[in-house]
């Protein structure tokens, strides 16, 4: 067990707590870019619309939703945010805009324009983070401002929601976001979390009725405040936070959590089975390594992160002991697929710029 004292403040008071955290697998945190955001005075959580493709930006000190291109966050338009509405999510899907509210017990939506419709927030959460949950909309998820610390599935119309626990957390949740597990069944669905002024991502997956944690780690920068989490199409993820400077930034991320995950999210992916590779993340190229006991017929074959065959690397009969494939592809999460005596493995590997 690592014990580790975080400095938790708020509203100037100075807090020491400790605090156990299980001895993880790591999980690179990469940054690739970063942008400072010159139009909005603040920020607090941010989102991605699949349909539309933009980065939605919330900012209560401005009263806009901002609307972003995500591949350089230049300012695209905004959405007036409705009178009285300061709180902290936002969740888009299909150009469709829903924020939550501190000082209201409403959850608003609008179809884009500057109008604003509401439905009481059965969770009554007080306002942290939000997102859907596959981004074609069944399920609004948001996640608790305060203690005990865990989220919720609410229907669109506000009608009905589910509760789900949050093991770990241990301060107030700033950046939520849902996201798909890539493979080659049915894929199952996880989260990552941040705290505010913990400064900590925390990864859940998804096991039947509950969240499980299976990864933590710190910020990838120097923070004064971890603010809002968005998963975008290309497989990265953008986070928002208050710099150590006091202004506003977000950054794209290269998290390896997206696809290869199976029975075993925690499981070392880079040790398993009649697969490995000597570097995991690999730069420009990936060499993968299969190992087999006796000669045989084998599949190997190469999936991105949205299921779509890359390359077959081998199809045939392969010797005994290990042979080498290379693969090249662009920047992102990919997962090997190998059959071998009746048997499937998958093996989940990154490549970095």
């Amino acid at each position: 067990m690592l014990n580790l004292f975080l400095v938790l403040t708020c509203f100037s008071e100075t807090i020491e707590a400790e605090v156990q955290v299980p001895d993880f697998p790591y999980i690179p945190i990469v940054v690739e870019e970063t942008w400072q955001i010159p139009y909005a005075l603040e920020i607090q959580d941010i989102a991605i619309d699949w349909g539309t493709g933009y980065l939605i930006i919330r900012s209560n000190a401005d009263g806009k939703l901002f609307l972003a291109n995500p591949g350089n966050c230049e300012y695209q338009g905004e959405i007036a945010l409705p009178a009285g509405s300061d709180g902290f999510g936002v969740a888009a899907s299909q150009g469709m805009y829903y924020i939550n509210s501190s000082t209201s017990p409403m959850i608003f939506y609008s179809d884009g324009s500057d109008t604003w419709s509401e439905f009481p927030n059965p969770a009554a959460t007080g306002g942290a983070g939000m997102d859907f949950n596959d981004n074609m909309f069944p399920d609004l998820c948001e996640a608790a401002a305060s203690s005990p610390y865990q989220f919720y599935y609410i229907t669109p119309d506000g009608s009905s929601y589910d509760t789900y626990g949050l093991p770990g957390v241990n301060g107030e949740i700033s950046g939520f976001m849902g996201h798909l597990i890539a493979t080659l069944d049915f894929p199952p669905s996880g989260l990552i979390i941040t705290t505010r002024f913990g400064h900590e991502f925390f990864f859940y997956h998804n096991a039947g009725a509950t969240y499980t944690q299976y990864g933590q780690e710190p910020c990838p920068v120097p923070v004064s405040e971890s603010l809002g989490l968005a998963w975008g199409i290309n497989g990265y993820v953008y986070w928002s936070y208050k710099g150590q400077d006091d202004e506003y930034y977000i950054s794209r991320l290269m998290i390896p959590v997206f696809g290869g995950i199976e029975d075993d999210p925690a499981a070392e992916t880079y040790q398993t089975g009649h697969i490995s590779t000597a570097a995991n993340p690999s730069t420009g190229s990936a060499s993968l390594a299969v190992n087999i006991n006796d000669p045989a017929q084998i599949l190997l074959e190469v999936f991105d992160l949205s299921g779509r065959l890359m390359e077959v690397l081998h199809n045939g009969q392969l010797a005994s002991g290990e042979s080498t494939f290379g693969f090249s592809g662009p920047p992102g999460i990919y997962t090997a697929y190998l059959r071998y005596s009746e048997q499937v493995e998958t093996f989940r590997f990154v490549l970095l710029r």
